[in-house]
């Protein structure tokens, strides 16, 4: 009992308590969308050269308005602002639902509404993270809250997928988008009723949004330890986070399967993903996370390799499976390394450069993917981005750990 109780430990606080079942619903309603619109372009389009140029303009904004974002969370109520990111989010669910249940969708509005969906999310990403330190009144369990965070993302990314694929093969795309909306509602009453303290520094509220950008970005790019991180998620985003749009085309055309099997597929993954955010819960302190971290991204790669040597959906299920213990093994540690080392006046800037490195880069690779798939094949493109992923995983391995010892930060690590 204690064990569980120890894993689920930031939960002990009202504020974590309201944010978590809010932030599972919403982010099962986002995987049906995300399922949804790459089952929807590759149906429309039937071309990935086209699903990774629609994905690619879709994520444009990202770049406008992220590194903006960090500076007016750094300068704004948290509270506040999560509210209205809430009811954004419902609204462009809610918009693109009524435009496909009504037979009116077109590319131009996916685009368009891609674009809103980002614009959105290039606020959301960086002010939810910074804001884990908020919702735990004792920093030693911002770890855990954040390692929970990624519990709730994995649930969702098992469940929805799943109900994704049932609801596009009995239903239509449209349903998909439609629960999404009814996904944030609760998320909105929740969010209303936390309470959080949020003090601003002067000097931050005082500068302007420009001055606050740069202070923000000399700070990341000046401390060497913050900036590899970033440069490490950047990486591991361009080519681990490419496969839920080209899944659609794996599972049509190497599987010959269809939306149903795709659901389980990339269930699988979230499978493996909430199995390695549960690792990372029950740990209590933050050292081993950077070997825990590069050898999550090596399983990843090998299991893009496994998907480009398989044609049998239990192999491929497997390789699924590995792929999502990677994504969670990689990416959580470092976000909980970047939030232990950043100063607090800072937390929203740094983290809204976590959200480029992050996000920004799946504009770029989805392009490089979409491309890369249609002059080689999907199973060739998967052997390589496999294979560049475990090169990647060995030299940031090396490098962050040299950075470690000459900082001395093992005293840090424990």
């Amino acid at each position: 009992m204690n064990k569980i109780t120890n894993i689920f430990r930031a939960l002990k606080y009202r504020n974590f308590r309201l944010f978590f079942p809010g932030l599972i619903i919403s982010q099962i309603g986002i995987w049906l969308q995300n399922i949804a619109i790459s089952w929807l372009v590759y149906e429309m389009t039937n071309s990935a050269l086209l699903m990774g140029i629609i994905m690619f303009f879709n994520a444009i904004p990202l770049f406008a308005v992220s590194p903006f974002a960090g500076v007016i969370i750094d300068k704004f109520n948290k509270h506040k602002l999560l509210m209205t990111i809430q009811i954004l989010f419902a609204l462009q669910a809610f918009l693109i639902s009524i435009i496909t249940l009504t037979g009116h969708i077109k590319i131009i509005y996916i685009i368009l509404l891609g674009a809103m969906l980002n614009i959105i999310a290039s606020i959301d990403i960086p002010l939810r993270q910074s804001t884990f330190v908020n919702l735990v009144d004792d920093k030693k369990d911002l770890s855990n809250a954040i390692s929970l965070n990624s519990t709730c993302f994995n649930i969702a990314r098992l469940l929805g997928p799943i109900f994704a694929g049932i609801l596009i093969a009995k239903t239509s795309v449209g349903i998909c988008f439609l629960i999404n909306f009814l996904c944030f509602l609760p998320s909105i009453f929740l969010v209303k009723a936390m309470k959080i303290t949020d003090i601003k520094d002067e000097h931050v509220k005082n500068e302007s949004i420009l001055e606050g950008l740069k202070e923000g970005i000399d700070y990341a790019f000046h401390d060497n330890y913050i900036f590899i991180l970033l440069v490490y998620l950047a990486v591991f985003s361009f080519l681990g986070m490419i496969y839920p749009m080209l899944m659609p085309i794996y599972t049509k055309d190497v599987l010959a399967q269809n939306a149903d099997i795709l659901g389980r597929l990339m269930g699988m993954a979230g499978i493996g993903a909430l199995i390695s955010s549960l690792i990372l819960s029950y740990k209590t302190t933050i050292r081993g996370l950077l070997g825990f971290m590069c050898s999550a991204f090596i399983l990843m790669g090998a299991g893009f390799i496994i998907l480009s040597l398989t044609t049998n959906l239990n192999t491929a299920l497997i390789g699924m499976l590995i792929i999502g213990f990677g994504t969670t093994g990689g990416l959580t540690p470092a976000n909980t390394l970047l939030q232990t080392f950043v100063d607090d006046d800072k937390r929203g800037r740094v983290m809204s450069l976590h959200a480029i490195c992050y996000v920004g880069p799946l504009s770029v690779s989805n392009f490089f993917a979409g491309t890369l798939t249609h002059a080689i094949g999907i199973s060739k493109a998967f052997g390589i981005i496999g294979i560049l992923i475990v090169i990647c995983a060995l030299y940031f391995y090396r490098k962050i750990k040299l950075i470690q010892t000459n900082r001395n930060l093992y005293s840090k690590l424990c």
